[in-house]
């Protein structure tokens, strides 16, 4: 298990850091008070410590000896101290250490949330760096994974627009100017064409930067540049720049194709993307199943335990679908107690199997509200068929549905 090192002189600032930071963060916090308590714990939990937060001046080593110890350890760590000055923080840095915080006031802890849990959404953002270099791709590399981030390597452009088509779930590339094959203008201008700017984020990095290439790069497509040698520190605060964007873009879109209360995607997005994911069905590219989903009395569970208690219960509901179905499946709620899913590349008798796991596995969870446990169960319907259009499929899996219910509830009924 990932676990956050804290070393730190004072036991009752260590409380006050893990009071504070424990609520955001769900990972065990460990504290070492010295030198010698920080080489020991290092010894025997190195390998599963995801960020060390370090006081520099500790009884023993008054000199930010342990931040090399820390560091010579590869652990990811964070300076937190009272001491500053700009020699210090100079020395500090140069070890890379991912940030420089004082102990000033409130916020300095809630800067230090903000940063852990950005590192650990960074555990699932793939970066993908481009350049002909292997030792300027190594180290580009070493600074992401110093950060969590997960790194793809390519070569040259070529190699970087086959990688993406691989790895789709790339959000942001970095990439050199002088390549073989396809230089980092042409890589720019093709990306371009296939990925907007809320998509794809892309920095352009080259040592004989000036301001023409800058001007070149970023009238072709790039968001930003980058000048070789650059300060790591500028390096990360413009990478995260970049990444923020594209978050927001995110957040905005999720505004429009997320239901709010469940985090699932709603009926718009389930039928824009059904339309693409139908149309490759009636070309025989791929088999698709509708599947309706309806919680059985919902209303009773309202009117007798009140609105928040329903709440629980969709929210609840809502976590099981995620957990049964696949990533190339979409599931929305449609509204009230009714939900969708489209499953792709499943035969009939496995999208069966996986239905009647998820009914009895709905009808087995107790849901807590408040002092009540509740249990609910769920009728589904589903249709395969061959028809002309989505809107057709749904209706069929929705009079499955309807069948289901008819036929006393708590099943799964194929039409």
């Amino acid at each position: 298990m990932s676990r956050i090192l804290v070393v730190e002189h004072s036991p009752l600032f260590a409380k006050m850091v893990k009071h504070t930071l424990s609520k955001r963060i769900p990972m065990p916090f460990d504290f070492a008070h010295s030198l010698e308590e920080t080489e020991a714990y290092l010894a025997e939990h190195g390998q599963d410590c995801f960020l060390a937060l370090l006081d520099i001046k500790l009884p023993d080593a008054p000199n930010g000896e342990v931040v090399e110890l820390v560091r010579g350890h590869d652990v990811p760590s964070v300076v937190f101290t009272g001491e500053y000055s700009d020699d210090l923080r100079e020395r500090m840095m140069s070890l890379q250490v991912m940030d420089y915080v004082l102990k000033d006031s409130a916020a300095s802890l809630d800067h230090l949330g903000d940063l852990i849990e950005r590192l650990g959404r960074n555990r699932s953002f793939p970066i993908l760096v481009v350049d002909d270099s292997s030792s300027a791709r190594s180290y580009l590399c070493k600074l992401l994974e110093s950060h969590r981030f997960k790194v793809l390597e390519a070569k040259n452009g070529r190699q970087a627009v086959e990688m993406l088509e691989q790895n789709p779930d790339v959000r942001l590339v970095l990439t050199d100017y002088h390549m073989p094959e396809m230089n980092g203008f042409e890589l720019v201008q093709t990306l371009r064409n296939r990925y907007k700017r809320d998509i794809l984020s892309i920095i352009g990095i080259s040592a004989q930067g000036n301001n023409l290439i800058s001007a070149r790069f970023i009238k072709n497509g790039a968001n930003d540049f980058l000048i070789k040698p650059f300060l790591e520190e500028e390096f990360f605060c413009r990478l995260y720049q970049n990444i923020e964007s594209l978050e927001l873009f995110q957040n905005l879109r999720d505004m429009v194709v997320r239901d709010f209360l469940t985090g699932l995607h709603n009926r718009r997005y389930l039928f824009e993307t059904g339309h693409q994911l139908f149309s490759s069905f009636q070309r025989g590219q791929i088999s698709l199943a509708a599947v309706m989903l309806d919680i059985d009395h919902f209303k009773k569970v309202n009117d007798t335990y009140g609105h928040d208690a329903g709440d629980e219960v969709l929210k609840a509901i809502s976590q099981l679908l995620k957990e049964h179905v696949r990533e190339t499946d979409v599931v929305a709620r449609m509204g009230g107690e009714e939900f969708c899913m489209l499953m792709v590349n499943l035969d009939r008798k496995a999208v069966s199997d996986v239905l009647e796991r998820l009914r009895a596995s709905i009808e087995k969870t107790q849901v807590e509200v408040g002092e009540q446990t509740l249990q609910v169960t769920v009728s589904i319907g589903c249709s395969s068929k061959k028809v002309d259009s989505l809107d057709s499929l749904v209706s069929m899996a929705d009079r499955a549905l309807y069948h289901a219910k008819k036929s006393g509830r708590n099943r799964v009924v194929t039409g």
